[in-house]
């Protein structure tokens, strides 16, 4: 059976809405026949069979949408709540598009073990599909750098770097990306063969500011400026060049400042600054004139106590002398 007709088979099965049914489904191609209806023996059967039914409908959705991984967890939970042929084929179904290829074979054999009902044709279309399988796979293997880096495949993520093992592909073109924070993202599509073994290798070089400086200074409202430019007052916190940055501060009040700070590659710096106040001259503090002002009454009072006049006798008759003195003036 070639590829098309076990699409159309997977297609016109995914879309069934029902979970039983007594009739193998009209559809173009022969379709699997799921359980014959029956009636819930009680209303916990029921509920489950409902839920099932909630659960495969969603999983149905998710799979046409192309979110495979999702379709999968919906299906896994369809079938514990209702074991029906149909919901495990669709899983394996979910698998195979998803790549996890080994888990796909696993299931679709399940699906004939479990599904007395299959025709000869039917079961010679699944069995098709799990010979193309393991007959076409092919494993790729990731080698990214750096370490960290999430890797992604036809929409699917793998996980980050460095991933424990390679991943099972059908032949064809596949679309990987490669992501880390503060790197250029890496895509590249890339063509795989049956039974082929390939390794992926890609590199992350990191953006232009991938590096991180964080002022503080005090008081909080002095400027501070990065490389010439002004960038605020108090707090600066943002992406910067890798290297050595000039950093310089004032407040009205305050001495300036400057500090060189070093910020490496995809590391981050932080420079804490406290300006002194600016030095004031004593001749501008009233103090130092209260002060001035204080010492000379002083010294006027000391030099009259110190430096006593003579008395000066003033013209004239009569005994005593009348005089005159500072006391007097």
């Amino acid at each position: 059976m070639g590829p098309i007709r076990r699409d159309a088979l997977a297609l016109a099965l995914l879309l069934a809405a029902p979970l039983s049914s007594a009739q193998p489904r009209r559809v173009p191609q022969p379709q699997p026949q799921d359980e014959p209806a029956t009636e819930p023996a009680n209303p916990t059967a029921a509920f489950q069979q409902a839920e099932a039914r909630t659960h495969f409908q969603t999983g149905v959705g998710h799979y046409q949408a192309g979110r495979f991984t999702e379709a999968i967890a919906e299906f896994q939970t369809a079938h514990r709540l209702y074991a029906s042929p149909v919901i495990l084929f669709n899983l394996a179904q979910a698998y195979r598009s998803d790549g996890q290829l080994s888990s796909a074979i696993a299931t679709f054999r399940r699906y004939i073990e479990e599904n007395p009902r299959l025709t000869p044709t039917q079961r010679e279309d699944v069995e098709g599909v799990i010979r193309e399988i393991e007959t076409t796979r092919a494993v790729l293997s990731f080698e990214v750098e750096p370490s960290g880096a999430e890797i992604t495949l036809d929409g699917r993520v793998l996980g980050t770097s460095p991933l424990p093992r390679g991943v099972e592909v059908l032949p064809g073109p596949h679309e990987i990306s490669v992501s880390l924070a503060l790197h250029e993202p890496l895509r590249q599509t890339i063509n795989v063969h049956a039974h082929e073994r390939r390794l992926f290798q890609g590199t992350l070089h990191p953006v232009e500011l991938n590096a991180r400086l964080v002022v503080n200074v005090l008081p909080a409202n002095a400027e501070i400026t990065l490389d010439g430019a002004p960038v605020g007052r108090g707090t600066f916190d943002q992406r910067v060049r890798p290297g050595a940055h000039q950093l310089t501060f004032a407040a009205e009040g305050y001495q300036p400042r400057s500090e060189s700070v070093r910020v490496n590659t995809l590391s981050e710096e932080t420079v804490r600054v406290t300006l002194d106040p600016r030095s004031r001259s004593l001749f501008t503090r009233w103090y130092f004139w209260a002060a001035v002002g204080g010492a000379i009454a002083v010294g006027a009072t000391l030099a009259v106590v110190l430096n006593p006049i003579e008395p000066t006798a003033i013209p004239g008759n009569g005994n005593p002398q009348v005089v005159q003195s500072v006391l007097s003036w």
